[in-house]
């Protein structure tokens, strides 16, 4: 057709990203605005506190409970915590461990 477009995109692959998978972790978006309201997670979550929760669903899921969706929790928490890493370290003082597993300084 002759259009031209841009290769911006080129470093990410949307294209990739599973529609199933995608839908699960919108699932676990629409649950916690229903429960805790929109953008209530944009308030500020500590990426501990959300890996914590992440690797509960994973157990629960290993562990066979299958009352919830606990796969698209557990993607949605792994999310929201690149989110938080990035965008409010300051959450994440003193929480996580440092190079070499070393624990984190007393407050």
């Amino acid at each position: 057709t002759g259009a031209v477009r841009s290769d911006t995109c080129e470093e990410f692959r949307y294209d990739l990203i599973s529609p199933i998978g995608l839908r699960e972790v919108a699932r676990a978006c629409a649950e916690g605005a229903a429960k805790y309201s929109d953008f209530n997670w944009e308030r500020g979550m500590p990426v501990h506190d959300l890996l914590n929760h992440a690797i509960a669903h994973v157990y629960q899921y290993l562990a066979g409970d299958r009352r919830e969706p606990h796969l698209g929790h557990a993607a949605w928490n792994l999310l929201a915590a690149i989110h938080s890493d990035e965008l409010w370290p300051h959450l994440n003082d003193g929480h996580l461990r440092g190079p070499g597993c070393t624990a984190p300084a007393e407050p």
